[in-house]
Protein backbone atom coordinates (compact mmCIF):
# COMPACT_ATOMS: atom_id res chain seq x y z
CA UNK A 1 0.00 0.00 0.00
CA UNK A 2 1.21 3.47 -0.83
CA UNK A 3 2.29 4.97 2.54
CA UNK A 4 1.04 8.38 1.44
CA UNK A 5 -2.54 7.16 1.08
CA UNK A 6 -2.84 5.08 4.26
CA UNK A 7 -6.30 5.72 5.68
CA UNK A 8 -6.86 6.84 9.21
CA UNK A 9 -3.61 8.75 9.71
CA UNK A 10 -5.18 12.16 9.10
CA UNK A 11 -2.16 13.33 7.15
CA UNK A 12 -1.76 17.04 6.64
CA UNK A 13 -0.03 18.66 3.67
CA UNK A 14 3.11 19.01 5.78
CA UNK A 15 3.10 15.33 6.80
CA UNK A 16 2.89 14.37 3.12
CA UNK A 17 6.27 16.09 2.67
CA UNK A 18 7.67 14.07 5.55
CA UNK A 19 6.21 10.82 4.17
CA UNK A 20 7.79 11.43 0.78
CA UNK A 21 11.12 12.31 2.37
CA UNK A 22 10.97 9.12 4.46
CA UNK A 23 10.32 7.11 1.29
CA UNK A 24 13.45 8.60 -0.23
CA UNK A 25 15.47 7.66 2.86
CA UNK A 26 14.14 4.11 2.60
CA UNK A 27 15.29 4.01 -1.02
CA UNK A 28 18.77 5.20 -0.11
CA UNK A 29 18.98 2.55 2.64
CA UNK A 30 17.90 -0.22 0.26
CA UNK A 31 20.37 0.75 -2.44
CA UNK A 32 23.37 1.52 -0.23
CA UNK A 33 23.13 -1.63 1.91
CA UNK A 34 22.54 -4.09 -0.93
CA UNK A 35 25.17 -6.81 -1.30
CA UNK A 36 27.21 -7.86 -4.30
CA UNK A 37 27.91 -4.42 -5.74
CA UNK A 38 31.35 -5.36 -7.02
CA UNK A 39 34.89 -4.04 -6.86
CA UNK A 40 33.84 -0.42 -7.37
CA UNK A 41 31.57 -0.48 -4.33
CA UNK A 42 33.51 2.12 -2.32
CA UNK A 43 33.25 4.76 -5.03
CA UNK A 44 29.65 3.97 -5.98
CA UNK A 45 28.35 3.85 -2.42
CA UNK A 46 30.26 7.03 -1.60
CA UNK A 47 28.43 8.82 -4.42
CA UNK A 48 25.09 7.44 -3.23
CA UNK A 49 25.74 8.31 0.42
CA UNK A 50 26.66 11.86 -0.54
CA UNK A 51 23.28 12.34 -2.22
CA UNK A 52 21.53 11.02 0.90
CA UNK A 53 23.47 13.47 3.07
CA UNK A 54 22.56 16.36 0.77
CA UNK A 55 18.89 15.42 0.86
CA UNK A 56 18.92 15.05 4.64
CA UNK A 57 20.58 18.43 5.15
CA UNK A 58 18.03 19.98 2.79
CA UNK A 59 15.23 18.36 4.83
CA UNK A 60 16.72 19.70 8.05
CA UNK A 61 16.81 23.20 6.60
CA UNK A 62 13.28 22.79 5.17
CA UNK A 63 11.87 22.00 8.63
CA UNK A 64 11.11 18.30 8.10
CA UNK A 65 13.42 17.13 10.90
CA UNK A 66 12.15 19.52 13.56
CA UNK A 67 8.95 19.60 15.60
CA UNK A 68 6.08 17.84 13.85
CA UNK A 69 7.91 17.58 10.55
CA UNK A 70 5.98 20.34 8.82
CA UNK A 71 7.41 21.81 5.66
CA UNK A 72 8.61 25.40 5.95
CA UNK A 73 5.77 27.56 4.62
CA UNK A 74 8.17 29.69 2.63
CA UNK A 75 8.82 26.76 0.27
CA UNK A 76 6.60 25.89 -2.67
CA UNK A 77 4.92 22.76 -1.35
CA UNK A 78 3.58 21.62 -4.73
CA UNK A 79 7.05 21.62 -6.28
CA UNK A 80 8.50 19.98 -3.16
CA UNK A 81 5.90 17.20 -3.25
CA UNK A 82 6.31 16.61 -6.97
CA UNK A 83 10.11 16.50 -6.74
CA UNK A 84 10.19 14.23 -3.69
CA UNK A 85 7.63 11.91 -5.32
CA UNK A 86 9.76 11.60 -8.45
CA UNK A 87 12.86 10.96 -6.35
CA UNK A 88 11.07 8.38 -4.19
CA UNK A 89 9.81 6.52 -7.26
CA UNK A 90 13.28 6.57 -8.77
CA UNK A 91 14.81 5.04 -5.64
CA UNK A 92 12.12 2.44 -4.87
CA UNK A 93 10.91 1.29 -8.29
CA UNK A 94 13.01 -1.87 -8.80
CA UNK A 95 11.46 -2.54 -12.20
CA UNK A 96 12.48 0.91 -13.47
CA UNK A 97 15.98 0.40 -12.06
CA UNK A 98 16.23 -2.86 -13.97
CA UNK A 99 14.82 -1.64 -17.29
CA UNK A 100 16.26 1.89 -17.44
CA UNK A 101 19.52 1.50 -15.53
CA UNK A 102 20.32 -2.22 -15.98
CA UNK A 103 20.41 -2.55 -12.19
CA UNK A 104 18.83 -5.75 -10.93
CA UNK A 105 17.78 -5.95 -7.28
CA UNK A 106 16.51 -9.14 -5.65
CA UNK A 107 15.16 -9.93 -2.19
CA UNK A 108 17.23 -11.74 0.40
CA UNK A 109 15.66 -13.70 3.21
CA UNK A 110 16.76 -12.31 6.54
CA UNK A 111 14.89 -12.24 9.82
CA UNK A 112 13.85 -8.80 11.07
CA UNK A 113 16.07 -9.28 14.10
CA UNK A 114 19.17 -9.61 11.91
CA UNK A 115 18.49 -6.55 9.77
CA UNK A 116 20.25 -3.95 11.95
CA UNK A 117 23.44 -6.04 12.00
CA UNK A 118 25.43 -4.65 9.08
CA UNK A 119 28.68 -6.50 9.81
CA UNK A 120 27.93 -8.98 7.03
CA UNK A 121 27.77 -6.14 4.50
CA UNK A 122 31.12 -4.35 4.03
CA UNK A 123 29.44 -2.03 1.53
CA UNK A 124 27.33 -0.62 4.36
CA UNK A 125 30.49 0.70 5.99
CA UNK A 126 31.51 3.16 3.30
CA UNK A 127 33.30 6.32 4.37
CA UNK A 128 30.09 8.41 4.36
CA UNK A 129 27.70 5.75 5.67
CA UNK A 130 27.87 7.03 9.24
CA UNK A 131 27.55 10.71 8.37
CA UNK A 132 23.85 10.15 8.98
CA UNK A 133 23.11 8.11 12.07
CA UNK A 134 21.16 4.88 11.73
CA UNK A 135 19.02 6.18 14.58
CA UNK A 136 17.95 9.15 12.45
CA UNK A 137 17.19 6.94 9.45
CA UNK A 138 15.18 4.54 11.60
CA UNK A 139 13.34 7.35 13.35
CA UNK A 140 12.30 8.94 10.04
CA UNK A 141 11.07 5.67 8.57
CA UNK A 142 9.31 4.65 11.79
CA UNK A 143 7.41 7.94 12.04
CA UNK A 144 6.33 7.46 8.43
CA UNK A 145 5.14 3.89 9.20
CA UNK A 146 7.63 2.43 6.71
CA UNK A 147 9.11 0.05 9.29
CA UNK A 148 7.46 -1.74 12.20
CA UNK A 149 9.92 -0.57 14.86
CA UNK A 150 13.02 1.54 15.24
CA UNK A 151 15.06 -1.64 15.64
CA UNK A 152 14.31 -2.96 12.15
CA UNK A 153 15.44 -1.75 8.77
CA UNK A 154 13.80 -2.50 5.39
CA UNK A 155 14.27 -5.94 3.88
CA UNK A 156 17.83 -6.46 2.71
CA UNK A 157 18.33 -6.66 -1.06
CA UNK A 158 21.24 -7.78 -3.18
CA UNK A 159 22.49 -6.73 -6.57
CA UNK A 160 21.77 -9.36 -9.20
CA UNK A 161 23.14 -7.11 -11.94
CA UNK A 162 25.15 -3.88 -11.85
CA UNK A 163 26.24 -1.66 -14.73
CA UNK A 164 28.71 0.91 -13.40
CA UNK A 165 27.99 3.46 -16.12
CA UNK A 166 24.24 3.11 -15.58
CA UNK A 167 24.71 3.35 -11.81
CA UNK A 168 26.52 6.64 -12.28
CA UNK A 169 23.70 7.78 -14.57
CA UNK A 170 21.28 6.95 -11.75
CA UNK A 171 23.38 9.05 -9.36
CA UNK A 172 23.24 11.92 -11.82
CA UNK A 173 19.45 11.77 -11.99
CA UNK A 174 19.18 11.59 -8.21
CA UNK A 175 21.42 14.64 -8.03
CA UNK A 176 19.20 16.55 -10.42
CA UNK A 177 16.14 16.08 -8.19
CA UNK A 178 18.04 17.15 -5.08
CA UNK A 179 19.32 20.16 -7.01
CA UNK A 180 15.74 21.23 -7.73
CA UNK A 181 14.97 21.09 -4.01
CA UNK A 182 18.11 23.10 -3.28
CA UNK A 183 17.02 25.86 -5.65
CA UNK A 184 13.83 26.31 -3.61
CA UNK A 185 15.85 27.53 -0.62
CA UNK A 186 16.69 31.20 -0.22
CA UNK A 187 20.39 32.19 -0.43
CA UNK A 188 20.83 32.35 3.35
CA UNK A 189 19.59 28.81 3.86
CA UNK A 190 21.58 27.61 0.86
CA UNK A 191 24.65 28.97 2.60
CA UNK A 192 23.68 27.18 5.82
CA UNK A 193 23.30 23.88 3.99
CA UNK A 194 26.64 24.41 2.24
CA UNK A 195 28.40 25.03 5.54
CA UNK A 196 26.74 22.00 7.09
CA UNK A 197 27.75 19.75 4.19
CA UNK A 198 31.33 20.95 4.27
CA UNK A 199 31.50 20.45 8.03
CA UNK A 200 30.23 16.88 7.67
CA UNK A 201 32.74 16.10 4.94
CA UNK A 202 35.64 17.61 6.89
CA UNK A 203 34.76 15.57 9.98
CA UNK A 204 34.46 12.37 7.95
CA UNK A 205 37.89 12.95 6.41
CA UNK A 206 39.35 13.74 9.81
CA UNK A 207 38.23 10.47 11.43
CA UNK A 208 38.80 8.18 8.44
CA UNK A 209 41.81 5.93 8.12
CA UNK A 210 41.41 3.88 4.93
CA UNK A 211 43.25 4.87 1.79
CA UNK A 212 40.71 3.48 -0.68
CA UNK A 213 37.76 5.17 1.05
CA UNK A 214 39.56 8.52 1.30
CA UNK A 215 40.42 8.36 -2.39
CA UNK A 216 36.82 7.43 -3.23
CA UNK A 217 35.56 10.42 -1.23
CA UNK A 218 38.06 12.74 -2.89
CA UNK A 219 36.95 11.57 -6.33
CA UNK A 220 33.29 11.99 -5.35
CA UNK A 221 33.78 15.53 -4.05
CA UNK A 222 35.85 16.48 -7.08
CA UNK A 223 33.27 15.12 -9.50
CA UNK A 224 30.43 16.89 -7.67
CA UNK A 225 32.36 20.15 -7.38
CA UNK A 226 33.25 20.16 -11.06
CA UNK A 227 29.57 20.02 -11.93
CA UNK A 228 29.46 23.63 -10.70
CA UNK A 229 26.05 25.19 -10.18
CA UNK A 230 24.30 21.85 -10.60
CA UNK A 231 26.01 20.54 -7.47
CA UNK A 232 24.09 21.34 -4.31
CA UNK A 233 26.44 23.18 -1.97
CA UNK A 234 29.65 21.47 -3.12
CA UNK A 235 30.98 23.88 -5.75
CA UNK A 236 33.53 25.23 -3.23
CA UNK A 237 34.58 21.92 -1.70
CA UNK A 238 37.66 21.13 -3.79
CA UNK A 239 40.00 21.94 -0.86
CA UNK A 240 38.27 19.12 1.05
CA UNK A 241 39.00 16.75 -1.84
CA UNK A 242 42.64 17.79 -1.57
CA UNK A 243 42.56 17.22 2.20
CA UNK A 244 41.19 13.70 1.66
CA UNK A 245 44.00 12.95 -0.79
CA UNK A 246 46.65 14.22 1.61
CA UNK A 247 45.07 12.25 4.46
CA UNK A 248 45.28 9.14 2.25
CA UNK A 249 48.98 9.85 1.69
CA UNK A 250 49.47 10.30 5.44
CA UNK A 251 47.78 6.96 6.12
CA UNK A 252 49.92 5.31 3.46
CA UNK A 253 53.05 6.85 4.99
CA UNK A 254 52.09 5.36 8.32
CA UNK A 255 51.73 1.95 6.74
CA UNK A 256 55.13 2.16 4.99
CA UNK A 257 57.14 4.08 7.62
CA UNK A 258 59.04 0.97 8.65
CA UNK A 259 59.64 -0.29 5.16
CA UNK A 260 62.44 1.97 3.94
CA UNK A 261 61.47 3.87 0.82
CA UNK A 262 57.96 5.27 0.61
CA UNK A 263 55.87 3.30 -1.86
CA UNK A 264 53.19 5.92 -2.46
CA UNK A 265 51.10 5.22 -5.56
CA UNK A 266 51.35 8.11 -8.00
CA UNK A 267 47.57 7.91 -8.41
CA UNK A 268 47.17 9.30 -4.88
CA UNK A 269 48.72 12.61 -5.82
CA UNK A 270 46.26 15.25 -7.07
CA UNK A 271 46.81 17.76 -9.85
CA UNK A 272 46.05 21.47 -9.68
CA UNK A 273 46.53 24.26 -12.24
CA UNK A 274 49.88 26.01 -11.95
CA UNK A 275 51.48 23.19 -9.96
CA UNK A 276 53.60 20.23 -11.09
CA UNK A 277 51.54 17.23 -12.14
CA UNK A 278 53.58 14.88 -9.98
CA UNK A 279 55.54 14.87 -6.76
CA UNK A 280 59.06 16.21 -7.23
CA UNK A 281 60.38 15.55 -3.70
CA UNK A 282 63.97 14.30 -3.48
CA UNK A 283 67.09 14.49 -1.35
CA UNK A 284 69.02 17.51 -2.57
CA UNK A 285 72.75 18.14 -2.76
CA UNK A 286 73.82 20.98 -0.45
CA UNK A 287 76.63 21.83 -2.89
CA UNK A 288 73.99 23.34 -5.16
CA UNK A 289 72.64 25.62 -2.42
CA UNK A 290 74.01 29.13 -2.39
CA UNK A 291 73.46 32.85 -1.70
CA UNK A 292 71.47 32.25 1.49
CA UNK A 293 69.86 35.45 2.82
CA UNK A 294 68.01 35.03 6.13
CA UNK A 295 64.68 36.69 6.82
CA UNK A 296 64.61 39.76 9.02
CA UNK A 297 64.47 38.68 12.69
CA UNK A 298 64.46 35.00 11.69
CA UNK A 299 67.79 33.43 10.76
CA UNK A 300 66.22 29.97 10.32
CA UNK A 301 64.35 31.03 7.16
CA UNK A 302 65.46 32.85 4.10
CA UNK A 303 66.02 32.95 0.38
CA UNK A 304 68.72 31.05 -1.48
CA UNK A 305 69.40 29.57 -4.85
CA UNK A 306 69.43 25.92 -5.81
CA UNK A 307 71.04 25.21 -9.15
CA UNK A 308 70.83 28.99 -9.73
CA UNK A 309 67.04 29.05 -9.27
CA UNK A 310 65.48 31.03 -6.37
CA UNK A 311 64.19 28.88 -3.53
CA UNK A 312 62.86 29.45 -0.02
CA UNK A 313 64.77 27.69 2.76
CA UNK A 314 63.82 26.64 6.27
CA UNK A 315 66.53 25.13 8.45
CA UNK A 316 65.85 22.64 11.20
CA UNK A 317 68.32 21.33 13.77
CA UNK A 318 68.22 17.59 14.37
CA UNK A 319 68.05 16.60 18.05
CA UNK A 320 70.49 14.00 19.32
CA UNK A 321 67.73 12.10 21.12
CA UNK A 322 65.26 10.29 18.84
CA UNK A 323 67.29 11.54 15.86
CA UNK A 324 66.37 8.62 13.60
CA UNK A 325 62.66 8.86 14.40
CA UNK A 326 62.63 12.63 13.96
CA UNK A 327 64.44 12.29 10.64
CA UNK A 328 61.81 9.80 9.45
CA UNK A 329 59.11 12.30 10.46
CA UNK A 330 60.92 15.07 8.59
CA UNK A 331 61.04 12.96 5.44
CA UNK A 332 57.32 12.21 5.75
CA UNK A 333 56.59 15.89 6.28
CA UNK A 334 58.68 16.89 3.26
CA UNK A 335 56.76 14.38 1.15
CA UNK A 336 53.48 15.81 2.41
CA UNK A 337 54.62 19.36 1.65
CA UNK A 338 55.79 18.31 -1.80
CA UNK A 339 52.33 17.01 -2.68
CA UNK A 340 50.36 19.31 -4.99
CA UNK A 341 47.58 20.84 -2.89
CA UNK A 342 44.59 23.03 -3.53
CA UNK A 343 45.60 26.72 -3.46
CA UNK A 344 43.46 27.24 -0.34
CA UNK A 345 46.02 25.25 1.65
CA UNK A 346 48.26 28.30 1.12
CA UNK A 347 51.60 26.57 1.47
CA UNK A 348 54.71 26.36 -0.68
CA UNK A 349 55.57 23.16 -2.51
CA UNK A 350 58.61 21.47 -1.01
CA UNK A 351 61.26 20.60 -3.55
CA UNK A 352 63.21 18.37 -1.22
CA UNK A 353 65.52 18.10 1.78
CA UNK A 354 69.18 19.06 2.01
CA UNK A 355 71.37 17.98 4.95
CA UNK A 356 74.44 19.95 5.94
CA UNK A 357 77.85 18.30 5.94
CA UNK A 358 77.94 17.28 9.61
CA UNK A 359 74.33 16.04 9.56
CA UNK A 360 73.28 18.29 12.42
CA UNK A 361 70.79 20.33 10.38
CA UNK A 362 68.44 19.75 7.52
CA UNK A 363 66.94 22.29 5.14
CA UNK A 364 63.44 22.20 3.69
CA UNK A 365 63.81 23.61 0.18
CA UNK A 366 60.67 25.17 -1.33
CA UNK A 367 59.81 26.54 -4.75
CA UNK A 368 58.76 30.18 -4.62
CA UNK A 369 55.29 31.08 -5.93
CA UNK A 370 55.41 31.08 -9.74
CA UNK A 371 53.55 34.40 -9.92
CA UNK A 372 55.92 36.19 -7.54
CA UNK A 373 57.29 39.37 -9.10
CA UNK A 374 60.10 39.45 -6.55
CA UNK A 375 61.52 36.36 -4.79
CA UNK A 376 61.93 38.30 -1.55
CA UNK A 377 59.08 37.49 0.87
CA UNK A 378 57.92 39.52 3.83
CA UNK A 379 56.40 38.07 6.95
CA UNK A 380 53.17 39.26 8.51
CA UNK A 381 55.15 40.67 11.39
CA UNK A 382 57.12 42.84 8.96
CA UNK A 383 53.92 44.27 7.47
CA UNK A 384 52.45 45.83 10.59
CA UNK A 385 53.63 49.23 9.41
CA UNK A 386 51.08 49.13 6.57
CA UNK A 387 47.52 50.44 6.86
CA UNK A 388 45.13 47.79 5.51
CA UNK A 389 41.40 48.18 5.94
CA UNK A 390 39.34 46.24 8.47
CA UNK A 391 37.82 44.29 5.57
CA UNK A 392 41.26 43.24 4.32
CA UNK A 393 42.31 42.14 7.80
CA UNK A 394 39.15 40.08 8.37
CA UNK A 395 39.66 38.33 5.03
CA UNK A 396 43.31 37.70 5.92
CA UNK A 397 42.28 36.12 9.24
CA UNK A 398 39.69 33.97 7.46
CA UNK A 399 42.15 32.67 4.87
CA UNK A 400 44.77 31.78 7.48
CA UNK A 401 42.14 30.01 9.59
CA UNK A 402 40.95 28.03 6.56
CA UNK A 403 44.52 27.01 5.79
CA UNK A 404 45.08 25.70 9.32
CA UNK A 405 41.74 23.89 9.17
CA UNK A 406 42.66 22.04 5.97
CA UNK A 407 45.95 20.85 7.44
CA UNK A 408 44.14 19.65 10.56
CA UNK A 409 41.60 17.77 8.44
CA UNK A 410 44.48 16.10 6.61
CA UNK A 411 45.84 14.96 9.98
CA UNK A 412 48.79 17.30 10.47
CA UNK A 413 49.57 19.84 13.19
CA UNK A 414 51.59 22.98 12.46
CA UNK A 415 53.07 23.51 15.97
CA UNK A 416 54.73 26.84 15.14
CA UNK A 417 52.01 29.33 14.24
CA UNK A 418 53.02 32.95 14.64
CA UNK A 419 53.14 36.08 12.49
CA UNK A 420 56.77 35.45 11.51
CA UNK A 421 55.69 32.25 9.77
CA UNK A 422 53.02 33.80 7.55
CA UNK A 423 54.65 34.98 4.33
CA UNK A 424 53.72 37.27 1.47
CA UNK A 425 55.30 37.56 -1.95
CA UNK A 426 54.96 40.67 -4.05
CA UNK A 427 53.05 39.79 -7.22
CA UNK A 428 53.41 43.24 -8.81
CA UNK A 429 56.93 42.80 -10.25
CA UNK A 430 58.30 45.47 -7.94
CA UNK A 431 61.97 46.07 -7.50
CA UNK A 432 63.85 44.42 -4.65
CA UNK A 433 64.26 47.66 -2.75
CA UNK A 434 60.73 48.91 -3.29
CA UNK A 435 58.40 49.98 -0.46
CA UNK A 436 56.39 47.29 1.35
CA UNK A 437 54.09 45.18 -0.80
CA UNK A 438 50.64 46.64 -1.53
CA UNK A 439 47.79 45.79 0.79
CA UNK A 440 46.12 43.81 -2.01
CA UNK A 441 48.85 41.19 -1.55
CA UNK A 442 47.38 40.43 1.89
CA UNK A 443 44.82 38.28 0.11
CA UNK A 444 47.51 35.68 -0.62
CA UNK A 445 49.13 34.65 2.68
CA UNK A 446 51.48 31.67 2.60
CA UNK A 447 51.76 29.45 5.67
CA UNK A 448 55.39 28.58 6.43
CA UNK A 449 57.39 27.42 9.46
CA UNK A 450 56.54 23.71 9.18
CA UNK A 451 59.86 22.46 10.57
CA UNK A 452 58.24 21.12 13.76
CA UNK A 453 54.98 19.94 12.22
CA UNK A 454 53.93 16.36 12.74
CA UNK A 455 51.04 13.97 12.39
CA UNK A 456 48.12 14.44 14.76
CA UNK A 457 48.67 11.30 16.81
CA UNK A 458 49.05 10.69 20.54
CA UNK A 459 51.93 8.29 19.83
CA UNK A 460 54.05 10.97 18.15
CA UNK A 461 57.04 12.44 19.97
CA UNK A 462 56.56 16.09 20.96
CA UNK A 463 59.51 18.34 20.19
CA UNK A 464 60.09 21.65 21.94
CA UNK A 465 60.49 24.15 19.08
CA UNK A 466 62.66 26.55 21.07
CA UNK A 467 63.15 28.32 24.37
CA UNK A 468 62.97 31.80 22.87
CA UNK A 469 60.56 34.01 24.88
CA UNK A 470 59.65 35.98 21.73
CA UNK A 471 58.24 32.75 20.30
CA UNK A 472 56.99 31.21 23.51
CA UNK A 473 54.39 33.97 23.88
CA UNK A 474 52.53 32.42 20.92
CA UNK A 475 52.41 29.02 22.58
CA UNK A 476 49.78 27.56 24.82
CA UNK A 477 51.05 27.45 28.42
CA UNK A 478 51.04 23.63 28.29
CA UNK A 479 53.29 23.69 25.20
CA UNK A 480 56.09 25.67 26.88
CA UNK A 481 59.17 24.16 28.44
CA UNK A 482 59.79 20.44 28.24
CA UNK A 483 56.68 18.82 26.75
CA UNK A 484 54.63 17.17 29.48
CA UNK A 485 51.92 15.92 27.14
CA UNK A 486 51.40 15.37 23.43
CA UNK A 487 50.79 18.44 21.30
CA UNK A 488 47.18 18.74 20.17
CA UNK A 489 45.06 20.66 17.69
CA UNK A 490 43.80 22.82 20.57
CA UNK A 491 47.31 24.20 21.07
CA UNK A 492 47.56 25.04 17.38
CA UNK A 493 44.24 26.86 17.64
CA UNK A 494 45.47 28.85 20.66
CA UNK A 495 48.49 30.01 18.64
CA UNK A 496 46.15 30.88 15.77
CA UNK A 497 44.16 32.99 18.23
CA UNK A 498 47.28 35.00 19.05
CA UNK A 499 47.79 35.64 15.33
CA UNK A 500 44.18 36.78 14.96
CA UNK A 501 44.73 39.16 17.87
CA UNK A 502 47.81 40.56 16.11
CA UNK A 503 45.82 41.03 12.91
CA UNK A 504 43.02 42.76 14.80
CA UNK A 505 45.33 45.10 16.67
CA UNK A 506 47.71 45.24 13.68
CA UNK A 507 50.81 45.09 15.79
CA UNK A 508 53.11 42.36 17.06
CA UNK A 509 52.21 40.19 20.01
CA UNK A 510 55.49 41.22 21.59
CA UNK A 511 54.25 44.82 21.89
CA UNK A 512 50.84 43.66 23.09
CA UNK A 513 52.15 41.63 26.03
CA UNK A 514 54.90 44.00 27.15
CA UNK A 515 52.69 44.97 30.11
CA UNK A 516 53.16 41.52 31.64
CA UNK A 517 56.41 40.14 30.18
CA UNK A 518 59.58 41.61 28.66
CA UNK A 519 60.53 39.14 25.95
CA UNK A 520 63.69 41.07 25.06
CA UNK A 521 65.37 39.32 28.00
CA UNK A 522 67.17 36.07 27.26
CA UNK A 523 65.91 34.21 30.32
CA UNK A 524 62.24 34.67 31.10
CA UNK A 525 60.79 32.35 33.79
CA UNK A 526 57.98 30.06 32.66
CA UNK A 527 55.90 31.43 35.51
CA UNK A 528 56.03 34.86 33.93
CA UNK A 529 55.29 33.52 30.45
CA UNK A 530 52.25 31.77 31.94
CA UNK A 531 50.79 35.24 32.61
CA UNK A 532 50.40 35.83 28.87
CA UNK A 533 47.27 33.75 28.37
CA UNK A 534 45.18 35.35 31.16
CA UNK A 535 46.35 38.78 30.01
CA UNK A 536 45.30 38.09 26.43
CA UNK A 537 41.87 36.91 27.60
CA UNK A 538 41.36 40.00 29.75
CA UNK A 539 38.56 42.09 28.22
CA UNK A 540 39.16 45.00 30.53
CA UNK A 541 40.46 48.34 29.18
CA UNK A 542 44.08 47.30 29.75
CA UNK A 543 43.71 43.64 28.75
CA UNK A 544 44.64 41.89 25.51
CA UNK A 545 41.04 41.75 24.26
CA UNK A 546 40.17 45.15 25.68
CA UNK A 547 40.10 47.07 22.37
CA UNK A 548 39.43 44.27 19.89
CA UNK A 549 35.64 44.77 19.69
CA UNK A 550 36.17 48.43 19.04
CA UNK A 551 38.71 47.78 16.28
CA UNK A 552 37.23 44.70 14.58
CA UNK A 553 33.65 44.20 15.77
CA UNK A 554 31.88 41.76 18.07
CA UNK A 555 32.11 38.66 15.86
CA UNK A 556 35.85 38.93 15.27
CA UNK A 557 36.47 39.51 18.97
CA UNK A 558 34.32 36.52 19.93
CA UNK A 559 36.16 34.23 17.52
CA UNK A 560 39.54 35.35 18.85
CA UNK A 561 38.41 34.85 22.44
CA UNK A 562 37.12 31.37 21.61
CA UNK A 563 40.48 30.34 20.17
CA UNK A 564 42.45 31.75 23.09
CA UNK A 565 40.18 30.28 25.75
CA UNK A 566 39.65 26.94 24.05
CA UNK A 567 35.95 27.09 24.89
CA UNK A 568 33.20 26.85 22.30
CA UNK A 569 30.18 29.04 23.13
CA UNK A 570 27.05 27.11 24.03
CA UNK A 571 24.85 26.47 20.99
CA UNK A 572 21.25 27.69 21.01
CA UNK A 573 18.83 25.05 22.24
CA UNK A 574 17.28 24.79 18.78
CA UNK A 575 20.60 23.50 17.45
CA UNK A 576 21.01 20.86 20.13
CA UNK A 577 19.35 18.09 18.15
CA UNK A 578 19.93 14.53 19.26
CA UNK A 579 20.24 13.31 15.68
CA UNK A 580 23.18 15.54 14.78
CA UNK A 581 26.15 13.22 14.20
CA UNK A 582 28.87 15.83 13.79
CA UNK A 583 28.78 19.11 15.66
CA UNK A 584 30.92 22.06 14.55
CA UNK A 585 34.40 22.11 16.03
CA UNK A 586 36.20 25.31 16.92
CA UNK A 587 37.68 25.98 13.49
CA UNK A 588 34.34 25.20 11.80
CA UNK A 589 32.72 27.86 13.95
CA UNK A 590 35.57 30.32 13.43
CA UNK A 591 35.39 30.00 9.63
CA UNK A 592 31.61 30.32 9.65
CA UNK A 593 31.63 33.38 11.86
CA UNK A 594 34.52 35.17 10.15
CA UNK A 595 32.72 34.56 6.85
CA UNK A 596 29.71 36.41 8.28
CA UNK A 597 31.68 39.57 9.02
CA UNK A 598 30.67 42.42 6.75
CA UNK A 599 32.31 45.85 6.95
Amino acid sequence: MDPISIAGLGLSVASVSFQLFAGCIKGFVLLSTAHNLGKDSSALICQLNLQEIQLTEWARCAGLLAGDGSLDRRLNEKIVHATLKELQDLLLDTEKLKVRYKLGLASKSLTPQSEPDRRESPVAHGILSNAISNELRADVMYKARLIQSKNSFPQRLWWAAVDKAKFEELIGNIRSFIRELWYLLDPIRQRDVTQSLQMILSHVIGISGKVDELCALSDTITASSNIGTSSMGLSGSLPLASAAEIKAIKVNLGETSNGGEHAIPQSLFPQYPGQPSKVVFSNLDTRHLGQYKPMKNNAEMGMATYQEMPVFIEWKSLPILFKSKILNRIENLALLLSTPKHPNFRSLQCRGLARDNDGGKVAFVYNVPPQAGSPIPRSLRNLFGMSPSVTERIQLALRITQSVKYFHIAGWLHKNLRSENIMFWDTTNSALNSPPIPSSALSEPILAGFAFSRQDSLSEISEQPSSDPQRDIYRHPEAMGEPSESFSAAKDIYALGTVLLEIGEWRSLRSLVEKVVDVSKTNVPLAQLALVKPFLLDEGPKGGLGMLKYRMGDIYAQVTKMMLSGEIPAAPQAQEEADVVFRPDMLDIAIRELGRCVV
